[in-house]
């Protein structure tokens, strides 16, 4: 094969590379919106609007799905799960991510989707994360008015409507001053719980009515998809006279999208039987004498006295205990911030993180702290030669002739060689080295040898 041949497949196989890629490279984010809801809409029945977002290559951040506001009409996102989509379009793969969107319009008329703005981050340019949005496109839908039977008004749609109630005791076993307890629960198929509406509770003449506030569910399937709403509503009769008293039923009629009826459904009229409280006796007879008090029991009163002494006494004493403790636990601590190996310490310290003369300031206090005076003698009673010269070098070098040409003698090295004296000193005492001498040390011992060398050489200043 030539080389001419070799490069125009080259130019060949790009070209066919650019163009299966080029629809890829140049596609955009997109959304759609479609109703899930069929047939006529009609107001109070729960409308289901499907909202897709679409991006070529995959998601790296979820769509950000915002609330909408649709004058006339109560809009919520659905909470269940969101529907994973994988489309290919005009020869592009989309993941998509599908969210639903439940209308419930409270009056008839025509209604639009607002334009709002929906963001994510996708992968535009794998694996570059791109910020993308794309704005809810404008569905429109129309909604009628449900029909109502007589007497009723319009406005529930659902698909079906259940009603249960429930008594918590016979209503043909009550006396005067005892309570009925009413639970009715409406289960609507179709129908958010906050749209169902108050069931009509009323009481008899002469029955006091007591209700709860309602409380609302909902039920989903296993995709977290609405089913129905659930209502529950409890109240209490209070009957204060006995008879015969009838609750009245309580019914609800709905209407049915699908089958484009009304129907209805009751919980059934309560008949209840109320009789007389027994009576009380009513003969006459003259009043009880009262109960008299009972004698002062000074024993008692003693004991109380008593016991309060004691545990004013034992509180006294406590605190008493309390502030000796605490004063000797104040004197043991300023000991310890006095003592021989606190100084030490703080040499320690200042030799690992202090500077020559913050070593020598804490060198001072401890020889003088410990009785080490003068310093040099026990130096040379416990120490190493090492640490010896180590000392001697440091003494001249601060108190000698100062020689420009020679680098200041440090204190850190004298550190290994004064532990290991202090521990010999501690095992042998301050009676294997005299402790303190009334002499004083010779003053510049520097300066002194280099006068003596002056005058055995003849010089003069």
């Amino acid at each position: 094969m030539t080389r001419a041949s070799r490069l125009y497949r080259l130019i060949a196989a790009l070209f066919c590379w650019i163009a299966a890629a080029g629809p890829a490279l140049s596609a955009d984010p997109l959304a759609r919106a479609s109703l899930q809801s069929k047939g006529t809409l009609y107001a109070g029945q729960q409308i289901l609007i499907d909202v897709d977002v679409l991006v070529p290559n995959y998601f790296l951040q979820p769509p950000q799905f915002p609330a909408i506001d649709l004058p006339g009409a109560i809009v919520t996102l659905d909470d269940g799960r969101a529907l994973n989509l994988n489309e290919t379009i005009d020869g592009t793969s989309y993941s998509g991510i599908r969210r639903t969107y439940i209308v419930t319009p409270q009056s008839p008329g025509d209604f639009t989707l607002p334009p709002a703005v929906i963001t994510f981050g996708y992968a535009a340019v794998p694996p570059q994360a791109t910020r993308g949005e794309v704005t809810l496109p404008p569905l429109r839908f129309t909604v009628r008015e449900a029909p109502a039977s007589a007497g009723e008004r319009p406005g529930v749609v659902a698909a079906k409507v259940s009603i249960r109630q429930e008594l918590d005791r016979d209503p043909a076993a009550l006396k005067a001053g005892d309570t009925l307890v009413r639970t009715v629960t409406v289960r609507a198929v179709g129908l958010r719980a906050m749209m169902i509406p108050e069931p009509d509770f009323s009481a008899p003449e002469g029955v006091r009515l007591y209700r709860q506030d309602p409380a609302l569910s909902e039920e989903t399937d296993r995709n977290g998809q609405p089913v129905a709403g659930v209502r529950k509503d409890v109240a209490g009769y209070l009957f204060q006279n006995s008879g015969t008293f009838l609750l009245p039923a309580i019914d609800l009629s709905w209407f049915d999208p699908t089958t484009a009826m009304t129907q209805s459904a009751s919980a059934p009229a309560v008949s209840v039987s109320v009789a007389a409280a027994p009576a009380s006796s009513t003969a006459i007879a003259p009043p009880m004498p009262g109960a008299e008090p009972a004698p002062f029991d000074w024993s008692l009163a003693g004991a109380i006295a008593a016991a309060a002494s004691a545990t004013g006494v034992a509180i006294w004493f406590l605190a008493r205990g309390l502030s000796w403790l605490e004063s000797r636990w104040e004197k043991r601590q300023s000991a310890r911030r006095e003592s021989e190996a606190a100084y030490f310490r703080r040499f320690e310290h200042a030799c690992h993180d202090g500077s020559t003369a913050e070593m020598a300031k804490a060198l001072d206090a401890w020889s003088r702290r410990a009785g080490l005076v003068p310093f040099g003698r026990w130096l040379d009673r416990f120490a190493d030669i090492k640490t010896r010269n180590a000392y001697d070098a440091y003494q001249r070098a601060q108190y000698g002739f100062s020689d420009k040409s020679l680098p200041e003698a440090p204190m850190k090295p004298l550190l290994p060689g004064i532990r290991k004296a202090r521990k010999l000193w501690m095992v042998r005492g301050d009676e294997a080295w005299g402790g303190r001498r009334a002499a004083l040390p010779p003053l510049n011992p520097a300066m002194i040898g280099a006068d003596a060398t002056r005058e055995g050489s003849g010089d003069r200043p």
